[in-house]
C-alpha cells in the first residue's frame, strides 16, 4: 500500500490530501521564507492517529512538518516533498478542573477559544496568551514558548504549563509531571516525578516530539483593570522608570515603545504603557506606584484610551493611537523580526545602537524599508525587545536587503546583550552556535529521540548533520 493510502486508512480520505491546490496552502508560516510544496497534507483528530502517522513516516523515512495554525514567525518554510501534519482538528477543551485550578485542551485548540470557555465560569488561563491569541493554538504556543501579554507579572507561557502529552518520534506516548503516574494520572503538578520533561518540549518547536495535549494553570479573572500611558523625553528616563516599577511589582504588563512610528498626537522619544490587573484596592495602590515612579522620572501622563483598546481588543496598533486599518493597510510587507531578552538597563545602550544602525543604512530608503517598531514587553526583571523591520515582499531586492538587515541586527544584539525567547529559523544561525556545549547537547538529544530525523528537520538547526548524511 502506498503512503497516501496508508495515511488515508489512518485518518480517513477526507482528512488526507495530495491535491496541489491543498498542498500549496501549507508552504509557510507568517515568516518571509516561502518553503517547498509538501507531498501530502494529513489532519489527525486524535493522539492515536498522530501515533500511527509518526510510525508510518518513520518506516518511509519521510519527514513530517507539524502545523498548528501557522501564526508564528518561526520562518523555516516547509521542506519540499514532506508530510505536513496539521493539528487544527484536535481542538477540544478536554477538562476544566476548577478544584485543581487547571484546564486541559488538545493541541489544536485556539488559545482565545479555551479562555472564552473559562471566562463563562469567571476564570481564565494564568497567562493571557501570545500575540496571535485569536488564532494561535495552545500546543503551538507551548512548543514555541511564546512571549505572552502580561509577561511583567505572569512570565512566559511555558511557566504555566502543568503537564504535556507528547508523541515521541518513535510513536511512544508520554505524559509529563504528576500526570505520568499511571495509577494516579492527575494533572496537578509539573515538578512531580523527577526530571522536568515538560521543559524539554517547551520551546523545542516540534523538533523532539509532537505535543498533543496541554494542561495549563488557571485563576479567577481579576476584579479590576487600570490603564496608564506616559511619554518620556529620553530613553534613559523611561528605562529607569520601568526598572523602578519592576522592583516594586507595580504593574501586570509594561510595554515600551522605543522606535518606529510615534503614538499619534503624543510628543517624546520613548513611551510606556502600563496595565494593572488586581483587586480594587491593590489595583489602586499599584496604579499610584506607577504614577509616582513615572512622574519622578519626568514622564508626562497621556490619555490611556489606546492602552485600554489594545488590552481589551488585543490589537497592537492601538498602542500607537492608531486604528488597525491604518497600521496594517500598507501590505504586502513582510517583517524579518529579531527579538530576545536583555537586562532592562541594557536598553540604554541597545536602543541608541539600533537607531544609529538604521540612520546609517542607506538601503532602508533605497528599497522602501521602514521600522515598524523597536518595542519591549517587560518581564519581571528584564526586557523582551523585538525589532520589526518591514520590506515590500514583492521586491526581490528589498527582500534580500531585509534579510541582510535581520542578520546584521541579530549579530549586533546577540553579540552584546541579548538571547532570544522563541528561536525562529531566520535568527537560529546567529544564536545556536553561541550556545556552545548546550547546542551540542540539543543535537545529541535530537539524534537520540529522532534518529531518522522525522520531526521538523532543520528547525532550530537540529537534525541537519543527519539530513546531510542521508543525502
Amino acid at each position: 500500500m502506498g503512503l497516501l493510502k496508508r495515511l488515508q486508512a489512518i485518518c480517513g480520505p477526507e482528512h488526507v490530501s495530495d491535491v496541489l491546490a491543498d498542498r500549496v496552502c501549507y508552504r509557510r508560516d507568517c515568516g518571509p521564507t516561502p518553503g517547498g510544496v509538501p507531498d501530502i497534507i494529513v489532519r489527525p483528530e486524535s493522539t492515536a492517529e498522530v501515533v500511527e502517522i509518526v510510525k508510518v513516516a518513520n518506516e518511509a523515512r519521510k519527514p513530517i512538518f507539524i502545523w498548528g495554525r501557522a501564526t508564528t514567525f518561526v520562518d523555516f518554510g516547509i521542506k519540499e516533498g514532506c508530510i505536513v501534519m496539521a493539528l487544527d482538528l484536535m481542538n477540544r477543551v478536554i477538562k476544566i478542573d476548577l478544584e485543581n485550578q487547571v484546564v486541559t485542551a488538545e493541541t489544536g485548540a485556539i488559545w482565545h477559544a479555551v479562555d472564552s470557555e473559562l471566562n463563562k465560569l469567571g476564570w481564565e488561563m494564568t497567562v493571557p496568551g501570545g500575540g496571535g491569541m485569536f488564532s494561535c493554538t495552545v500546543g503551538g504556543t507551548a512548543a514555541y514558548n511564546a512571549v505572552p501579554h502580561g509577561i511583567t507579572e505572569y512570565g512566559l507561557v511555558g511557566g504555566h504549563v502543568v503537564s504535556l502529552e507528547v508523541v515521541l518520534p518513535n510513536g511512544m506516548v508520554i505524559r509529563t509531571g504528576s500526570a505520568a503516574n499511571t495509577d494516579a494520572p492527575l494533572n496537578i503538578e509539573r515538578g512531580a516525578n523527577g526530571i522536568d520533561l515538560a521543559g524539554l518540549f517547551i520551546g523545542s518547536c516540534g523538533t523532539l516530539g509532537v505535543i498533543t495535549e496541554v494542561t495549563m494553570r488557571i485563576h479567577r479573572i481579576p476584579e479590576c483593570e487600570r490603564f496608564l500611558f506616559y511619554a518620556f523625553d529620553t530613553v534613559d528616563q523611561c528605562v529607569d522608570a520601568v526598572a523602578a516599577i519592576q522592583r516594586q511589582n507595580g504593574a501586570t504588563f509594561l510595554i515600551g515603545l522605543f522606535g518606529g512610528p510615534d503614538p499619534a498626537g503624543v510628543g517624546g522619544k520613548a513611551f510606556l504603557h502600563a496595565i494593572i490587573r488586581d483587586g480594587q484596592t491593590h489595583a489602586a495602590e499599584r496604579a499610584r506606584t506607577c504614577q509616582a515612579v513615572c512622574e519622578s522620572f519626568f514622564g508626562r501622563p497621556q490619555d490611556p484610551e489606546g492602552t485600554r483598546l489594545y488590552w481589551e481588543g488585543h490589537m497592537y496598533s492601538w498602542l500607537r493611537n492608531t486604528s488597525p486599518s491604518a497600521y496594517y493597510g500598507s501590505r504586502p510587507y513582510y517583517c524579518p523580526e529579531v527579538a530576545g531578552f536583555l537586562p532592562t538597563q541594557a536598553l540604554k545602550e541597545a536602543i541608541p545602537a539600533l537607531h544609529e544602525y538604521v540612520a546609517n543604512n542607506a538601503d532602508f530608503a533605497r528599497v522602501g524599508m521602514r521600522v515598524k517598531g523597536m518595542d519591549v514587553y517587560f518581564s519581571p526583571n528584564a526586557a523582551y525587545l523585538w525589532v520589526d523591520t518591514l520590506y515590500p515582499e514583492f521586491s526581490p531586492e528589498a527582500k534580500e536587503v531585509g534579510l541582510q538587515v535581520r542578520a546584521e541586527i541579530a549579530e549586533l544584539l546577540f553579540g552584546h546583550w541579548m538571547s532570544p525567547g522563541g528561536i525562529v529559523a531566520g535568527i537560529a544561525p546567529y544564536i545556536m552556535p553561541r550556545l556552545g556545549t548546550t547546542f551540542d547537547l540539543l543535537k545529541t538529544l535530537k539524534a537520540a529521540l529522532d534518529p531518522n530525523n522525522i520531526l521538523n528537520p532543520g528547525v532550530l538547526m537540529l537534525g541537519i548533520d543527519q539530513e546531510n548524511k542521508d543525502d
